[in-house]
């Protein structure tokens, strides 16, 4: 029979450690499950190149004519892997902590929350650096029904469908709640449906798109109160994902755990191209 050993036991509270923290982080990544993901390139590399493929114009041809080739226009986009980010802990009297469950899912939910919420604002902050598409509010946090049309028919003008299942809409708390007070998106005789936004306290769907509050999205001031986009509007990869390493310190009686994830994101198109599925919604004060 084998013995258990100090190293035995390491293995098994790091791989202890790595599943609650990821189960607690996948729970708070949202923006992170709407964009495009190139993970499964992410080995060995320190970035990814994109292919952007050249939307070609058709040609007509004619009896006994040649065809005519285009040259290769076609650019990339860069996906650097280069967010590194960490949260770490000294727990003393772990054998107490790990005993108590309440206790443990305490210190593993705070370090998971910590990753994803900075994996969300590293994305949010991607979608609202875009510098094209820009509807300014007549009223600072408020988005109106037409306002919210105006920059839809942005997205029309460039030949995207918002009504595809593949476009969100994210705004600050002050904006959502401010859609929570317009008659078009909360009167069921305008919805069209069954929805009550009015009992649920959820927006839900505007326009064929899901809508999320988001803290991400800043109130107030100069700022991009919310935000229109496309899956395909952002490109991530993670290196690696939410992982764990522990190691017990004799000179303070405690364990040391770190919790780390190595990930990447850029948008699909330059943030001055309007060819980016984004529309961002921004205060005039």
């Amino acid at each position: 029979m084998a013995n258990v050993t100090k190293t035995t036991t390491d293995v098994f509270l790091g791989e202890m450690w790595s599943d609650a923290v990821l189960e607690f982080a996948q729970k708070r990544m949202q923006l992170r499950n709407q964009i495009t993901d190139f993970s499964a390139l992410a080995t060995g590399v320190d970035r990814i190149n994109i292919p952007q493929v050249k939307e070609d114009t058709k040609r007509d041809k004619s009896a006994d004519s040649a065809v005519t080739y285009d040259a290769n226009t076609d650019t990339s986009r860069t996906i650097p892997l280069d967010q590194h980010i960490y949260e770490a802990k000294r727990i003393e009297d772990i054998a107490n902590v790990q005993s108590n469950q309440s206790l443990f899912e305490v210190y593993a939910s705070s370090m998971g929350y910590s990753l994803a919420k900075g994996v969300e604002a590293y994305i949010a902050g991607k979608i609202q650096g875009h510098t094209q598409n820009l509807v300014t509010l007549a009223t600072d946090d408020i988005i109106l029904p037409a306002e919210l049309r105006s920059g839809l028919e942005l997205l029309l003008d460039q030949n995207y469908d918002y009504t595809d299942g593949d476009t969100f809409f994210y705004a600050n708390p002050k904006a959502y709640m401010g859609l929570m007070g317009q008659g078009d998106f909360t009167e069921s005789q305008k919805r069209g449906d069954a929805v009550n936004p009015i009992v649920s306290g959820n927006v839900m769907e505007i326009y064929g798109m899901p809508v999320y509050p988001s803290t991400d999205w800043s109130e107030g001031g100069v700022n991009i109160s919310g935000s229109v986009f496309k899956r395909e509007s952002v490109y991530y990869a993670e290196q690696f994902g939410v992982r764990s390493q522990s190691a017990y310190d004799i000179d303070h009686l405690a364990t040391s755990v770190v919790v780390d994830m190595l990930f990447g994101a850029t948008l699909s198109h330059p943030e001055e191209n309007a060819l980016g599925g984004i529309v961002n919604f921004k205060n005039a004060s």
